[in-house]
């Protein structure tokens, strides 16, 4: 007999997700689990741990793999999902990837948009995957769905461009827990002892990292700079409509600091911290962003923080950062040069430790599991 409301999470995506969506999905789950469960039973599905160790999708990945994919992505969403819901009577079921299975037999629904950029960054998907998967999307969203947005910049695009049909709430996730060591990053032409500034991303063209390289090639030329060292840290783009890699090299190459600016790739966690906790700085020039995790990241390993004007990383950041205009190389580098003066420094570093003590992962669990209860006993 079944004495609490049942809520079925959706982990099948773990299979594919990069970056933000693995973070928001292992950090919530990991809270969850350690909430009390008294009043609501949570099921998740598939096995979230046993997925977020596969390497099924992870670095160079072949079209029949992709196509794999696509083909399992579907019949799970709209086969086996509503299977699950059906059985196992569910009550509600949340979604963490946007697409809600069509068939949900009566049980109510909770999906969560991390950002728009399906349907504002057309280039940048494959047309046809992009028509299948915004045509489900809305299809998966009827009168009894709740969506959950990472900030409230994201919230108004959802209401402006998707759907003000929904009721929206804002939860703010949480970064990993990163173990910071004074160590020397293991990073290839590094030198010991050497200062850099920092950024941790996917190359894609959103993420404006060629205005950074462009902005640090002038930095080097004051004196004070000089020595300094830019490490770019992060995998390529999916596939052939995100990979910006090749246009930065070329940027590289044309200014030439080759021997300044260091990529060493996917970077895995157990040397993130470290590398975060040695950084003279972190700089993040994103032009589109649903959240910014690696802002909340760097503050915590109490080095500042310097963001462009993107809506979504100033209200994460929410006035501890250092801000300079997107489309501006020269503010840019006014906001770096900020930095040689040590008050200064410190004191950004003050409003960035402040700032990063909001996020938790008990507070995004609770937050959430707030959510949860309120769909559940919605009129």
């Amino acid at each position: 007999m079944k004495n609490r409301p049942r809520v079925l999470i959706d982990s099948f995506h773990l299979i594919q997700a990069l970056t933000g969506i693995r973070t928001y999905t292992v950090q919530l789950l990991a809270g969850l689990e350690e909430l009390d469960q008294s009043e609501v039973e949570y099921i998740i599905y598939p096995n979230w741990r046993k997925l977020n160790g596969t390497t099924f999708l992870r670095g160079k990945v072949n079209p029949l793999k992709k196509i794999l994919n696509h083909v399992l992505y579907f019949l799970w969403k709209q086969v086996v999902l509503p299977t699950l819901i059906l059985f196992k009577r569910v009550d509600l079921v949340v979604t963490l990837d946007y697409l809600l299975p069509y068939m949900k037999f009566g049980a109510r629904s909770i999906t969560v948009f991390h950002d728009t950029f399906y349907w504002e960054l057309k280039g940048n998907y494959n047309p046809l995957w992009r028509t299948y998967f915004l045509k489900s999307v809305k299809a998966g969203l009827d009168g009894d769905t709740r969506i959950v947005v990472t900030t409230n910049y994201i919230g108004d695009k959802v209401k402006r461009i998707i759907t003000d049909e929904h009721q929206l709430q804002v939860v703010y996730q949480a970064p990993k827990e990163l173990s910071l060591s004074e160590e020397k990053p293991d990073i290839s032409g590094l030198p010991e002892g050497a200062k850099y500034f920092l950024h941790v991303g996917i190359f894609e063209s959103r993420k404006n990292i060629d205005v950074l390289v462009r902005a640090f090639s002038q930095l080097i030329k004051q004196e004070y700079f000089k020595d300094f060292y830019l490490v770019l840290a992060g995998g390529r783009g999916v596939g052939i409509f995100h990979d910006d890699y090749s246009k930065i090299l070329n940027v590289i190459h044309e200014l030439e600091i080759g021997n300044r600016v260091l990529m060493p790739g996917f970077v895995p966690d157990h040397q993130l911290g470290t590398l975060y906790k040695n950084a003279f700085a972190y700089v993040f020039p994103s032009r589109e962003e649903g959240f910014g995790i690696p802002v909340i990241e760097a503050m915590r390993s109490e080095i500042p923080v310097i963001i462009s004007n993107q809506g979504a990383l100033m209200e994460v950041a929410n006035s501890s950062a250092l801000i300079f205009d997107m489309d501006d190389v020269d503010s840019l580098v006014k906001c770096m040069l900020q930095l040689k003066n040590e008050e200064s420094r410190e004191s950004w570093i003050k409003k960035g430790s402040k700032r990063a003590m909001a996020f938790s992962k008990d507070r995004f669990a609770e937050t959430f599991h707030t959510v949860v209860k309120s769909a559940l006993t919605q009129k």
